[in-house]
């Protein structure tokens, strides 16, 4: 009563809940899929399945690619896609038919994600499943972040999601941190 000085106050905005579809600004996204040998077994099924739902949460007027990655690395389409039936039917059979195998290449793989030119109307965005510690090709940590920095040309995001109880979190780390995005980690029984 009577106090003069500073004073606070709290002030609470919450979001809008209901987001017109025009809204959304429509996307390209890189889904790329560790399936070297050390992903046999439930690490796979988790990393497909999860694979699977992205792949059906697009919206209508996204663009999408998946990149298969073991020693060496296999694209579903050789650009971005839409995400209508046809495209989707063949991407699930394209994901069905992944098997473990082989070593782990991360260098060449982000490498393949990035290549191209972006459209700059279009933010680009590449989410990385791995067990994640690379095995063959480029090994070096530093090389790796050099090669992934000097291939980003956009002002895209990378997304890690680590699967596993052995993953080189300091490379998946810096991998998303230093390309606007963020990392996950999962065991192999939780659900991505």
């Amino acid at each position: 009563k009577g106090r003069r000085g500073p004073g606070y106050f709290m002030l609470l905005i919450s979001p809008q809940q209901d987001i017109d579809p025009s809204d959304v600004v429509p996307k390209d996204v890189t889904f790329v899929l560790d399936t070297s040998g050390s992903m046999k077994g439930e690490k796979l099924v988790q990393a497909k399945n999860a694979l699977k739902y992205c792949i059906g949460s697009l919206n209508t007027r996204d663009r999408f690619n998946i990149i298969r990655f073991s020693t060496d690395t296999e694209k579903f389409r050789s650009g971005p896609v839409s995400p209508d039936r046809t495209n989707r039917d063949a991407a699930l059979e394209f994901i069905d038919g992944m098997t473990a195998r082989g070593g782990t290449n991360i260098n060449d793989s982000l490498i393949e994600a990035l290549a191209g030119a972006p459209d700059r109307n279009r933010p680009r965005i590449v989410v990385f499943i791995t067990d994640g510690d690379p095995t063959v090709g480029v090994t070096d940590i530093g090389t790796i972040i050099k090669n992934v920095a000097a291939a980003h040309r956009s002002n895209g995001r990378i997304f890690v999601f680590g699967v596993g109880e052995d993953i080189n979190t300091h490379l998946l780390d810096r991998i998303s941190s230093g390309n606007h995005g963020i990392s996950e980690y999962v065991t192999p029984t939780e659900d991505i």
